[in-house]
């Protein structure tokens, strides 16, 4: 899958690089991030991103998944990463995303989470996205919701993080919700 470069009026979402390996533990590096998201390390190290990397072009390589990096088109920082996980036998896809701690609360993730969502319905021509949210994350849910995703409700056991299972609200949006929104 070739990966875009997709631009929203703050940020530019675009291809993970090797370039980006020393600002990632600086991006990653913290305890809540680790505990909200599924395949974040913590610790996060410059083997962690390095492994990343690796992962993200493999799984786009692969046609499974698009890990795109948000950075801001002031500063040109790295902020996070979004990304839409495919199905492979159906057009469906998950929507996910981090971002570091000092770029919480100012609408970024529902930027760049927006500009995947534009991009999944438009370009890949998906027919849903989904998003599950941890229960211990309520801002999360908070940013799936502005996004006008709908929400399915808790699901037990719905998250898969470290061998363990958590309880998450799930929520989807189908290419009709996205058309009328």
């Amino acid at each position: 899958m070739e990966l875009p470069r997709l631009e929203t009026e703050r940020l530019v979402l675009r291809a993970p690089s090797e370039s980006d390996v020393p600002a990632m533990p600086g991006v990653f590096h913290d305890p809540d991030i680790y505990a909200y998201t599924r395949n974040i390390p913590y610790p996060y190290t410059p083997d962690d991103a390095v492994a990343a990397i690796d992962r993200y072009r493999r799984l786009a390589d692969e046609g499974r998944a698009m890990t795109l990096f948000p950075e801001l088109i002031e500063t040109g920082e790295m902020i996070g990463l979004a990304v839409l996980v495919v199905e492979a036998d159906r057009p469906v896809a998950e929507l996910g995303y981090a971002l570091g701690r000092r770029w919480w609360g100012r609408g970024y993730a529902t930027e760049a989470c927006r500009a995947m969502l534009a991009y999944g319905f438009g370009t890949l021509g998906l027919d849903e996205i989904n998003a599950h949210s941890m229960v211990r994350n309520p801002a999360s849910a908070r940013v799936l919701e502005k996004l006008g995703m709908v929400s399915l409700g808790e699901i037990a056991k719905a998250c898969e993080k470290d061998g363990l299972l958590y309880d998450a609200h799930g929520y989807v949006m189908n290419r009709a919700q996205w058309e009328s929104r």
